[in-house]
């Protein structure tokens, strides 16, 4: 069930008429889960039941662990909960992987493949809840969250749907408290929130699925295009992942606030970041946290040597980009990102050019730091090796033949590419001005709010693809 369909207004429009309706918490909360196992049932039925016991394993852990009497027992119930979360990601999304690997290094040794082919469905959105359910038992295992007594609340922190298949990531410190608290319909967020809703909707539809034709022509066979093909690709490419996840993070945000609830944020103008460091404090900020917070300063952070160091910020990027998906791409682009973030630090230069700097360096600065963005995207975004290696050559030794005849055959229009892209790189530079374009709008009076909304609704009018398009990150 996608955001930008209609049954999900439904489903929407149920809940909101359901909490009006129903006045005691319990109800509304029961409510609330009801819905998210329906969004999640959707999607694949067979995969609810992976869901519960999730939900269920995770939240008698974290009772166990809360009310272990010896250090021993709380770390053996933590390992537990850490084996069997890990166990579900392994079995559900590296299986495949692991057993695809050994068998092409089989035949590129010239043996017989050893392992049978494995047929595993991904269940979406199996990488959010895990990390939900596991981040919470380390927090209470640390001291940090208490064990939650209400099967019902934790449930809805695991299933909330908003979130539920491609974040942001919660913590249970942020979310659980809220849950506790009445649920009531407020009119001044009912308003916020379809704002918030709006503007994802707009990016997701009117930008990134009208840039992803482009894309998607340029790298399902980019042998043979000049350097400039690889570029307007990879270009589109950090346009539509953008928008497409930025998108569903709003829309997210924007339903919840709708409920009553607050979400963290999860982009915050990354390609205005000044170096990689920064980039990552502002790209999928949900996730560079949990891996920095459970992850890399569990490792050692920085506390020991400078190579010991260095090897941290390494496993933890490179694991990183194993999470993304089970392919060599996101591990060579996982590695990519360490080795950038370990160099900033070794040259000290991981935090941006301050405002005392001048215009140029600040420039010059954004512009590098682009380019390795850009150059990361392409890692990304091309799985067959033979391929990548192609776009990378074409990418960084770049031919300057300048034929883009072949663009010309792909189902979209250049024009309204154009338009799109133009648009994209406004809408960007306005919000970083004034702080959103969504909280922009709730500051203005009615007029000016009604004509937002109108022309925000012509724009999906005019630019609404042929048929709905998933998000990118349901994959992960």
């Amino acid at each position: 069930m996608l955001f930008q369909t209609i049954e999900f207004a439904w489903l929407m429009a149920a809940v909101l008429a359901g909490i009006v309706l129903v006045r005691a918490h319990v109800l509304r909360l029961t409510l609330i889960l009801l819905a998210s196992w329906v969004f999640y049932a959707s999607w694949n039925p067979a995969f609810l039941t992976l869901l519960l016991y999730c939900t269920v394993n995770d939240w008698a852990l974290g009772l166990a662990i809360g009310h272990a009497r010896t250090a021993p027992r709380k770390h053996l119930w933590l390992i537990f909960s850490l084996v069997t979360n890990l166990g579900v990601l392994a079995v559900f999304k590296y299986a495949n992987f692991f057993a695809d690997s050994v068998n092409e290094a089989a035949r590129w040794l010239g043996a017989a493949a050893p392992l049978p082919a494995l047929h595993i469905t991904l269940p979406i959105g199996v990488s959010f809840y895990t990390f939900h359910s596991m981040g919470y038992n380390i927090d209470v295992y640390r001291g940090k969250t208490k064990p939650e007594p209400s099967f019902l609340r934790f449930a809805i922190y695991v299933a909330f749907f908003p979130q539920l298949v491609a974040g942001p990531i919660l913590r249970a410190g942020q979310f659980l408290p809220q849950l506790a608290l009445p649920i009531r319909l407020d009119a001044a967020k009912l308003r916020s929130g379809a704002h918030l809703f709006l503007a994802g909707l707009v990016k997701k539809v009117a930008v990134a699925d009208n840039v992803a034709p482009l894309v998607h022509h340029v790298f399902r066979a980019p042998q043979g295009m000049p350097s400039l093909a690889i570029w307007v690709g990879t270009l589109g490419f950090a346009i539509q992942i953008y928008c497409d996840f930025s998108g569903y993070t709003d829309m997210a945000r924007g339903v919840s606030r709708m409920l009553g609830f607050e979400i963290p944020i999860n982009f915050s103008f990354p390609y205005l970041a000044g170096s990689i460091t920064d980039f990552w404090r502002r790209w999928h900020i949900s996730l560079s946290s949990w891996l920095r917070d459970y992850l890399y300063i569990p490792l050692g952070g920085s506390r020991g040597s400078t190579g010991a160091t260095y090897r941290n910020l390494m496993l933890t990027m490179a694991l990183g980009g194993l999470w993304h998906g089970a392919s060599w791409n996101f591990v060579l682009w996982g590695v990519y990102q360490g080795a950038l973030l370990a160099l900033e630090r070794a040259l000290g230069i991981g935090e941006p050019a301050g405002r005392e700097a001048s215009l140029l360096v600040r420039l010059l600065r954004w512009g590098v730091t682009f380019y390795l963005v850009l150059l990361g995207w392409v890692l990304f975004r091309v799985v067959d090796s033979i391929d990548l290696a192609y776009c990378v050559r074409k990418f960084v030794l770049f031919d300057f033949s300048f034929g883009l005849a072949d663009l010309g055959h792909g189902n979209f229009n250049p024009f309204v590419v154009g338009l799109v892209v133009l648009g994209f790189v406004i809408a960007h530079l306005a919000s970083f001005r004034v702080g959103g374009l969504a909280a922009w709008l709730d500051d203005q009076g009615p007029g000016t709010r009604a004509l937002a909304v109108a022309a925000a609704v012509l724009l999906l009018v005019l630019l609404w693809p042929a048929g709905p398009s998933a998000f990118i990150y349901f994959q992960f």
